[in-house]
Parts: C-alpha cells; structure tokens; sequence
C-alpha cells in the first residue's frame, strides 16, 4: 500500500493527477488532518478519482495514529514537511515500511545556520536511524528528495507574492544588485518527480536527490521575466546592501511585527542553484524552463480565478 501525506498541497495535487494519469493500480493511503474533516472543498481533489484511494484521519505529530495508519504500508511518499520526518520514520521502523520518500528541501544547505542547522540536524538524523539497526542492517530503505523555491500557482507563497506586488505597486525595492542565482521548481514537475522515484525504485532507493528548476537565473533576471509578462511599468530600485541591512535593522528596531528580517534580507544574496543531474539520469527528471511556469502562474493572476486542480488532466 502506498500512503502519502501532504496529498492537498501543491505539489501533491500534481502527484494525485499523475497517478491518475498513469492508471495506478495499487492501494493508496492519504493521511488528511482532523482539522481538513470539515473542509469538504479539501475533499474535491478527489472527486472522480478512479484511484483506490482511502482516508486516515488524524494528526501526524499524534505517535499512535502514525502507528496505526502505517498498518499494512508498503511505501511512503512524506510531502508534507520535513519538521513530521522524524516521527514518521519512526512509525515506520516499527511498522516495518519497505521504503520511505521523504520531501524535504535545499534550505539545510544554506550558509546561515538559522536556516539549515536544523534541517541537518533532523535528516542526518534520520538516515542514519535508516541505515542499521545494532546487527548492522538496513532497518528501513529512504530516499530524500530536496525541492529548492515551489511555485506555480496562486498555492505557493513565495513567486505568487512578487507577481501580486510587482502588478500592484509602482516601485520594487530590490536590496543588493540583484545577481544571485535562484532556481524555482514548478508544483507539476515534482508531483511528476515523486511518481518518477516510485517508478525507478531499483535505481532510487537509499538515494538523494536536488530537485530544481530547469537553470539558473538571477534574482533580477526572475522579476525582468514577470515584469515583462505582466507587461508591468513597475521602476526597480536597486538598494546597495549595507544600506538594506541598515534599513532592515531599523525597521525591525520601529514595529514588533516587521515582515522582513535582517537575515532575509542577507540570505538574499545568498546564491540557490542546485544542480539535478542526479534526477535526470535515475529517473528522466525534465523540469519546464521559469519563463513558462511563470507565465501560466501569471495567467491564472490576471484571470482572478484560482486553479481548480478536479479539472486539470494531463
């Protein structure tokens, strides 16, 4: 049996369909939150889903629901967030799961130990109680899959913003020159990742893998691309950085609730270029270029219609 978490979110709509796509033919577990129970449009991802797919209702933080939703489960797909990871594999171990795919992030490779040292932390953790038991076996197969920023639609947080703000405001702040790298992922080609590893188990097992955009790009080549697709007269402003690290520092000194901290602003010139070779080669992953995710995020935009997920096939 198949279970997954984090089936509702972005890049598990993406997953669902694909799975759809491909006739799936196997049992799947989704684990849906007690607080999603009442939340019926939750619910409509699976409406005339042809998948064998059933329901465990409960919280993944709550040790004896893992144990008992994990009864009979074979392999694992863990989309929603590395900070439940421990505890999963927990349950796994003692469920005796075959496999885990766990969907964690490139944040533990930051600079900043207030970014990754906590990511490290929890994923050296767990590969290491994956990797034997005190005779020296194997106690549960893992494969960590690390997505670097997700957008695509109006779900994610990060890519959606600055397409709302560079639509709606004159002006865009931009601290530093703008040069360091980034590599965005589209929602799509994970949900696609994540069926692509289960497909190609005899080469993904116990493997590690940077999931990425297409290429590289510059933050300043990112909000051009937008600007140009909004066909936005949005004037950017480029800040030098000891000054925005000055104005973020006052800022945060004036309001409690400030919304950018001196870090986010430093962590922005922080280069996030993964390479995802490793994914191509094991399992033919082939993410679409920004300048086409983006597009269809900035579509659904000027529309004011949010993605119905029930009506997207592939």
């Amino acid at each position: 049996m198949l279970y997954i978490t984090g089936i509702t979110g972005h890049s598990g709509k993406w997953f669902l369909k694909r799975l759809e796509a491909e006739g799936y033919n196997g049992k799947i577990r989704c684990v849906m939150r007690e607080d999603e129970k009442h939340a019926p449009e939750k619910y409509k991802i699976f409406d005339g889903c042809k998948l064998d797919v059933e329901y465990a209702v409960g919280q993944l933080e709550d040790e004896k629901f893992l144990e008992d939703s994990l009864k009979g489960v074979t392999t694992i797909v863990h989309i929603a967030g590395i900070g439940l990871s421990e505890q999963l594999v927990s349950s796994a171990i003692k469920n005796q799961v075959d496999w885990a795919i766990l969907v964690h992030t490139t944040g533990r490779f930051s600079k900043y130990k207030s970014a990754s040292e906590e990511y490290i932390r929890m994923e050296d953790g767990i590969l290491e109680r994956c990797s034997a038991n005190n005779q020296g076996d194997r106690v549960l197969n893992c494969t960590i899959l690390r997505p670097t920023m997700i957008y695509g639609s109006s779900k994610d947080k990060n890519m959606y913003r600055l397409v709302e703000y560079l639509s709606k405001h004159r002006f865009f702040p931009l601290f530093g020159n703008g040069s360091n790298l980034m590599q965005p992922v589209h929602a799509r080609d994970l949900g696609n990742a994540y069926y692509d590893v289960i497909t190609h188990s005899e080469t993904t097992k116990n493997k590690q893998y940077d999931l990425s955009g297409k290429e590289p790009l510059s933050y300043l080549s990112i909000i051009l691309i937008i600007k140009t697709f909004l066909n936005s007269r949005v004037r950017i402003i480029k800040l030098p950085i000891s000054l925005s690290i000055l104005a973020a520092r006052v800022y945060n000194a004036v309001f409690k609730n400030a919304i950018i901290t001196v870090e986010q602003v430093m962590r922005m010139q922080e280069d996030k270029a993964f390479n995802h070779e490793a994914a191509a080669k094991d399992f033919g992953y082939s993410p679409i270029s920004f300048e086409a995710g983006i597009q269809e995020e900035i579509e659904e935009y000027l529309s004011g219609v949010r993605v119905d997920y029930t009506d997207i096939k592939y």
